[in-house]
């Protein structure tokens, strides 16, 4: 390759680049492995930066595997010393992949890219709050990666989304090599003469994507010529089409989506109305709003949750999704979220419906002697339990998130401010003005309160009996306007010493 050559792939990367706005941030992060790839894409971009093209600031970040023992630190070093040349801030990250992979039980490839794209995205942050800069990745993908990956996704009877990848923008990884063959990244390093590592594996069939490379293609080249001729011009085609259908998905999701203190969620009625084509991208759009990214959510995932959406259920449902992650639906409300998220969330729609919740076990004590303009904090909450003793509770406005107790009712002990993860379930409450005693657990499916906030609903209990469910009501005062009358009256409605101790559950 000539020099004049040289500096025509520089121009071909950034017209591409810049028509698809990949360069819009103030910090770019080259993925590099020391392969001619990413050694190509590094020096492309510093090329661009020093004829002041561009003006983002370029970093590089290499992640060392050891999956092959010796050589992947021979590439360490390698890479160190190309930016040291170059003047390229550069980050090395050292991961198990094997021990990884076992872990997860995935494959040790899966594992290199999972802990791979971590890896930039963590780093991506650092740099942003450290510069206050946009940062995107670069990676070193190119023209001919195109035509493995929508031959090898084609095969396994991927969608849209699989053929039109990879994509030049994604998120805040960048591409901006996918103008370029192979034989065009190694014409200009040689041309440069640029040392580069070599990965034996990738001139073996050894691997999907290597039979693909050294063994299919070029059969198929023997007939029809270069396949990336066609395939390169099919992506497009399919390109333009996924743009709509994207956009179209976009626009439902938006107006879809909805968020309960900080948790993004879906209506069950809502996707129920979708065509599966928009609604399957809304779903991978909550799930990449949940999680930051949709590494590993496959089509068996998705039908999963189809089937969640689709079946008439009630009360909670879980299903397990990769990397312990759960898809969640109770009644009409979707998410996806850990474990402990979903606890969150549930707790979070239970306070939604009136109801208070602690994240952890919760028992305090109320007794008579401490009542009178006590404070305390609720562990595991966001709450404070205030105690007053009123002697005119009708100077006092009573509301859903307080309750008069007669002053007599903590003789011969205390009360306890409490959930069923602190102090036990084998509790019951007959609401004030009701015939009969319902069991608590009872009564909180005949509420509907979600089952995983259950334990961490909050209420007010003196051994046995429930006497305060805050958001549901007492057990013991007044059911109307009438009795409220009675009942704050002096001497009568049970507080025979007038007297009442108002307890308050409130935010800080």
């Amino acid at each position: 390759m000539k020099k004049e050559e040289t500096v025509e792939i520089l121009d071909k990367v950034l017209e591409f680049s810049q028509s698809k706005g990949l360069f819009d941030c103030g910090i770019i992060v080259v993925g590099l492995s020391g392969g001619p790839d990413s050694v190509a894409l590094l020096h492309i971009l510093k090329g661009l930066r020093n004829c002041s093209d561009i003006g983002c600031d370029i970093y590089a970040l290499h992640c060392n595997h050891h999956l092959r023992p010796g050589v992947c630190d021979e590439e360490a070093e390698l890479v160190r010393q190309l930016c040291c040349e170059n003047h390229v801030e550069l980050k090395v990250l050292d991961f198990d992949c094997r021990e990884f992979a076992k872990l997860n039980r995935i494959s040790e490839e899966t594992a290199g890219r999972v802990l791979r794209y971590e890896a930039f995205e963590q780093y991506a942050q650092a740099l942003e709050k450290a510069t206050g800069k946009t940062v995107r990745i670069a990676i070193a993908h190119h023209k001919d990666d195109i035509s493995e990956t929508m031959m090898m996704n084609l095969f396994r009877g991927s969608g849209l989304e699989g053929l039109v990848n990879p994509k030049p923008l994604s998120g805040r990884i960048i591409r901006p090599l996918l103008c370029l063959k192979k034989n065009e990244l190694i014409g200009y390093l040689d041309a440069l003469g640029v040392e580069y590592a070599v990965d034996q594996t990738n001139l073996t069939t050894e691997g999907t994507r290597n039979t693909w490379r050294n063994d299919i293609f070029p059969k198929i080249a023997e007939t029809y010529g270069d396949p990336s001729v066609p395939l390169t011009r099919t992506y497009k085609l399919l390109e333009s089409d996924l743009d709509f259908i994207s956009s179209s998905a976009k626009e439902a999701y938006e107006a879809g989506c909805r968020n309960i203190s900080g948790y993004p969620v879906l209506t069950v009625s809502g996707l129920k109305d979708m065509h599966t084509a928009i609604r399957s991208r809304v779903i991978r759009s909550l799930w990449l709003e949940t999680f930051g990214n949709l590494t590993d959510f496959e089509e068996s995932n998705l039908n999963d949750c189809f089937g969640l959406i689709e079946g008439n259920m009630g009360g909670e449902m879980l299903l397990d999704m990769p990397f312990g992650r759960k898809a969640y639906r109770f009644g009409d409300i979707f998410a996806f979220g850990t474990s402990d998220k979903i606890r969150d969330l549930a707790c979070k729609i239970a306070e939604d419906m009136g109801f208070m919740t602690a994240t952890g076990p919760v028992e305090i004590g109320i007794e008579a002697e401490s009542c009178d303009g006590n404070a305390t904090k609720i562990p595991n909450s966001a709450y404070i339990l205030k105690t007053r003793i009123i002697e005119n509770v009708r100077e006092v406005e009573y509301n859903n998130h307080s309750w008069f107790c007669p002053i007599e009712a903590l003789a011969g002990g205390k009360i306890t401010l409490g959930n069923c993860g602190g102090t036990g379930s084998a509790l019951r409450m007959k609401k004030a003005g009701s015939k009969g005693s319902k069991e608590l657990n009872r009564l909180m499916t005949d509420l509907k309160i979600p089952e995983s906030a259950r334990a961490q609903i909050l209420f007010v209990k003196k051994d046995g009996d429930i006497l305060w469910l805050p958001g549901f009501g007492h057990g013991i005062g007044f059911t109307n306007a009438v009795s409220y009358e009675r009942y704050t009256a002096s001497g009568q409605g049970g507080a025979t010493s007038g007297a009442f101790v108002r307890i308050t559950v409130e935010r800080q």
